[in-house]
């Protein structure tokens, strides 16, 4: 999967909490294309942990992507994402403390995939060719069928993607303006306010 750009976003009148958030980008994180062309396996990262650190950028000091707890260092916060391939799709995003294993947040958001995309209805016209290729001289079947199946699977990424990015965005609006966030922050707030008193 390619990285999606989300614009940043915070709620009206918040500034970004003063956190580090390590995005899990698990590389054995996958899916197998649905119904018929299963030749190809999309995988999944680090393309959605960087389309979830884009979006959450907004709302955080410091987002980076790792691809195992241990990889962290001092994060303050673990983003964990989960995504269900159910029609709608479901993304899950869970916030965790790494010192005490506790989950601070958990946010969800459900898309369909965009039917409308641009990209969704590439190479139908080519795909028509290369099955009559198929009628006329069969011993090509193998190699046009994979040819035919990765262009399936180019049109579902064309309608895949935009869904994503959405939930992602969806994601980062939740957890801009969540008082379990932001009062697991309280303290970095604090002593960041007393800090600049002290300068003063």
């Amino acid at each position: 999967m390619a990285p999606q750009s989300i614009p940043s976003y915070a709620a009206l009148g918040t500034e970004k909490l003063p956190l580090t958030v390590a995005v899990i980008g698990d590389p054995s994180l996958t899916f197998d294309y649905p119904r018929y062309f299963k030749a190809f396996v999309e995988v999944l990262n680090p393309g959605l942990a960087q389309t979830l650190q884009s979006a959450f950028r907004g709302n955080f000091q410091n987002v980076n992507v790792v691809e195992a707890e241990k990889a962290a260092g001092g994060a303050d916060l673990f983003a964990s994402p989960k995504l269900s391939l159910a029609d709608p799709m479901k993304l899950t995003v869970t916030f965790v403390d790494p010192r005490s294993r506790t989950v601070v947040a958990e946010f969800s958001s459900e898309r369909s995939c965009d039917g409308n995309a641009p990209g969704v209805y590439a190479h139908i016209g080519t795909d028509l060719v290369l099955f009559a290729a198929v009628v006329v001289f069969p011993p090509a079947d193998a190699v046009i069928t994979h040819e035919i199946d990765k262009h399936t699977a180019d049109r579902f990424n064309a309608a895949f993607a935009p869904a994503i990015a959405q939930m992602a965005g969806d994601i980062a609006r939740q957890a801009s303006r969540d008082p379990h966030l932001q009062s697991f922050a309280a303290p970095r707030i604090q002593s960041v306010s007393a800090a600049t008193v002290n300068t003063l």
